[in-house]
């Protein structure tokens, strides 16, 4: 599996930053190397995929812009690992909410993510 490093993650981040606007900048790098590291410690690419995604929703590594740069970061590790991520626009922002206000369990996201991941 290939993975992204915290360095391809802040360059996305700031792409997105600089794209849709917000606020730059890194709260904790820490917690995004947390993330980083334990995304490889799942077996398979949708487990690895969903701890990057809830990892950067829920802990807030940067300033501004989490929900789109961990969206953005699943969806760049799945297509360096041959996959695509294929959700409605709608769905997939009611669950990127949802996740980062804690709406939904774990498992759900994972069921989701496993639906999506093509």
């Amino acid at each position: 599996m290939k993975y992204l490093t915290t360095q391809e993650i802040l360059h996305i981040h700031d792409d997105i930053i600089k794209e849709t606007g917000g606020h730059g900048g890194i709260l904790s790098y820490g917690n995004l190397d947390f993330i980083v590291n334990q995304m490889k410690i799942p077996k398979t690419i949708e487990r690895s995929a969903i701890v990057l995604f809830y990892g950067i929703l829920t802990s807030h590594p940067f300033v501004d812009g989490n929900k789109r740069t961990g969206l953005e970061s699943m969806k760049t590790f799945l297509y360096l690992n041959g996959k695509r991520f294929v959700a409605e626009d709608n769905d997939i922002w009611s669950k990127v909410h949802d996740t980062s206000e804690g709406k939904l369990k774990f498992e759900e996201i994972i069921n989701w993510i496993k639906k999506s991941v093509k």
